[in-house]
């Protein structure tokens, strides 16, 4: 029967859910709420949801539905009810997980941990230390692309100016890299690489006293265990400046550091040896520097150089012997005959003429001009010199080239031999 006057539920449901038992068991003094203690007991429980009961709203006539115990949003009543002016707190459902900070937006925690709002996934900044060192790094690198490039295409001034922004790039690289990491693990190949062309590039504008301080950076750091090839360079520099005793003394310091395996580079910087010797006048150390390269790996500078150094003191039979080294000398030059067609195959003409003025073939001749210059050039110096007459010394060279694989210069000798006697007057010789 009490059930038979239930007025029909409205269309929000939500907010009338146990509206229909109000006028018939109320539980709460509705005319007096903000006193009433059972009522705030049940705002305060997880058993909130109790049969509402209505309350006259200030100010109007219909009564409303105050609570369904999903919070302050279905009140419908003024926040100014409640003692502390919060709305009430989800306590039902707090068990499960649920708090006020998931209905702002924060992140749910099935195990009621809460979480700050969620937010996207990091993403990796370029602004990092480590991705600032490698782009210093790459800028270094390419300052110093930049100046050989520049160097190479006759840009001295240019190449010395980026020369100078790498070392400047790559010491602020240091001092950030000291910073964060240990000084072990420092790139020391590209301090090492700043710093050689940093100095090349000084001795290309002749500004030989800079050149020398940056080779001594890298000379005296122990930590570049090949520096002291260098001094090669070192030396080099005091030759040009025809300080001969400090270049004799570089090199001589390079070649200790330098092992037996690197054959080619001892040669090259004993022939620089005894260049410097021949500048001093000290012609008998220059006898012992290049007669210990033609002892190892004879070639044709170097033979040409003891000739000079024996026809400097005056020794004819030690002429004669350095003149037959210097026409035994292998040239690794390939016989010409390659590049005579011996039919007319046409596919084998277009290779012999696509090779007759490569590289490879200009770099032959070269060599090969070379090698005869030397020889008539020591030819003619020596003649007089080794024999009794200017006649008979040219007849010695002339024999020694004819049974050499330079036959072809014995009639060049005999027309320096008679250009010779022209000059003297002895036209029927």
């Amino acid at each position: 029967k009490m059930m038979q006057n239930v007025p029909l539920a409205p269309e929000n449901n939500e907010d009338d859910l146990y509206s229909g038992y109000n006028d018939y068991n109320p539980m709460f003094d509705t005319e007096d709420l903000e006193n009433d203690v059972g009522f705030q007991q049940a705002a305060k429980t997880s058993h909130g949801r109790r049969p509402p009961v209505t309350a006259k709203i200030p100010g109007t006539s219909s009564p409303r539905p105050l609570a369904t115990g999903f919070g302050a949003n279905y009140f419908n009543v003024s926040s100014s009810l409640f003692e502390d002016g919060v709305s009430r707190p989800m306590t039902a459902v707090q068990a499960a997980g649920y708090t006020k900070a998931a209905v702002r937006g924060s992140s749910f925690h099935p195990l009621g941990q809460t979480r700050g709002p969620a937010s996207p996934l990091e993403k990796k900044t370029s602004d990092s230390l480590d991705e600032k060192m490698r782009q210093l790094e790459k800028k270094v690198n390419e300052l110093v692309e930049e100046s050989c490039i520049a160097n190479s295409c006759g840009d001295l001034k240019l190449a010395l100016e980026k020369a100078k922004e790498a070392g400047r790039q790559e010491r602020e690289l240091l001092r950030q890299r000291e910073q964060i990491t240990p000084s072990e693990n420092i790139n020391l190949d590209l301090t090492y690489t700043v710093l050689l062309n940093l100095a090349s590039q000084y001795v290309a504008n002749e500004m030989y006293a800079e050149a020398l301080t940056t080779y001594q950076v890298i000379v005296k750091n122990k930590m570049f265990s090949n520096g002291g090839i260098l001094k090669v360079n070192m030396g080099n520099i005091y030759l040009k400046q025809r300080n001969y005793s400090k270049a004799i003394k570089f090199y001589r310091m390079a070649l200790d550091q330098i092992t037996s395996s690197h054959k080619q580079m001892r040669i090259k910087i004993m022939g620089n040896i005894g260049v410097a010797f021949i500048k001093t006048g000290q012609y008998t150390d220059a006898i012992s520097s290049f007669e210990e390269i033609m002892s190892i790996s004879p070639n044709l500078k170097s033979a040409f150089n003891l000739i000079l150094c024996y026809f400097a003191i005056g020794n004819g039979e030690q002429m004669k012997k350095a003149f037959k080294n210097l026409i035994e000398v292998p040239l690794e030059v390939d016989c010409e005959d390659k590049y005579i067609s011996l039919n007319d195959d046409l596919h084998t003409n277009l290779l012999i003429e696509a090779i007759k003025n490569d590289s490879l073939s200009q770099i032959e001749r070269e060599r090969k001009s070379l090698a005869e210059k030397y020889i008539m050039t020591a030819a003619k110096l020596i003649a007089p010199a080794i024999e009794t007459s200017f006649a008979v010394g040219y007849d010695w060279c002339v024999d020694a080239v004819k049974a050499s694989h330079y036959v072809e210069l014995a009639n060049d000798l005999e027309i320096n031999k008679a250009t010779t006697y022209l000059r003297q007057q002895n036209f029927k010789q």
